[in-house]
């Protein structure tokens, strides 16, 4: 259907696992639910801050999860449904420190941060370990080097939450500690709903790339202005239905001469349909002659 409709325009991907975000939390002892029509979700299982570094002080086996066994079978079911694709082992996934632990804690993280401060910086400083030791694992799994010399990636969206002022107790140590351990090459970052504020702190890390995704309160002018490191601005599906052709190729367009250095957009199911395929050719088309007529940087 990708081919019929938009042609050699849109890469085909390859054929690959199901994404799923939590699997490192599973290897934790979190439930992954999986709700007939939504995303896959998990409940909060640490009572305390303290019930959380125990958690953490365990010795946990990854391979021995259960949802990981089940992975590791669709992947095999996949290469032998598929035996001319080279279906890789990928997608068994985990989510940056501050993410994880508000997933682990539950809205109480934020009280934690507060009130148990030191002890809030022993959980962060296991977490970033576990999570750590869980990519090297999957890296392995994979026949990747566990630390990457062509950069790696980390997607934090909570920590948005968390106060600017506080990035420096609570944020950057444990970002700093993942690329560290994990890359010797460039450190990208995709984080939800930052603010200007945030960019300063965001500077620290050094980053060759940034993915700010659904940020409402930044625009490309204020990222290029107060980060000025490549990055990304998205146009998301739920914008297709109520904006023109015209108005997306002027919206792209918009984002490269205010520094963007690329754009993109993600195709669901239900774009598929009516007219909102002549809007997505219409953001392709846009987008290449932007290219094509100012290479960014």
């Amino acid at each position: 259907m990708l081919r019929d409709l938009f042609g050699s325009d849109l890469a085909i991907p390859a054929c690959f696992c199901p994404p799923i975000a939590y699997g490192h939390l599973a290897c934790l002892g979190s439930e992954v639910i999986f709700p007939e029509n939504g995303a896959p979700a998990v409940r909060p299982i640490c009572s305390s801050i303290d019930a959380g570094i125990q958690l953490l002080k365990r010795d946990i086996i990854f391979e021995r999860n259960a949802l990981y066994r089940q992975h590791v079978e669709f992947r095999h079911q996949l290469q032998k449904e598929f035996p001319r694709e080279q279906v890789p082992f990928s997608g068994f996934g985990k989510e940056g420190p501050i993410t994880s632990a508000v997933l682990l804690r539950g809205q109480d993280f934020f009280m934690d941060l507060y009130d148990r401060p030191e002890e809030t910086k022993e959980f962060l400083e296991l977490l970033t370990q576990s999570i750590i030791q869980f990519v090297k694992f999957c890296r392995d799994s994979s026949r990747q080097p566990s630390v990457s010399p062509a950069g790696t990636g980390l997607a934090d969206d909570f920590a948005a939450l968390v106060s600017p002022r506080l990035w420096s107790e609570f944020v950057l140590p444990y970002w700093q500690q993942y690329y560290t351990e994990l890359t010797t090459g460039p450190r990208s970052l995709h984080c939800e709903d930052l603010t200007p504020n945030h960019l300063p702190y965001v500077k620290e890390l050094g980053l060759m790339s940034f993915d700010p995704d659904r940020s409402s309160k930044l625009t490309p002018k204020i990222i290029n202005w107060q980060l000025g490191v490549p990055f990304s601005w998205s146009l998301q599906s739920f914008d297709y239905p109520a904006i023109s052709p015209e108005a997306i190729a002027g919206w792209v367009k918009a984002a490269f001469a205010d520094g963007a250095s690329n754009v993109y957009s993600y195709i669901y199911v239900n774009m598929l349909e009516k007219d909102i395929p002549s809007k997505v050719k219409a953001f392709i088309r846009a987008a290449k002659e932007s290219v094509q007529n100012d290479p960014p940087n």
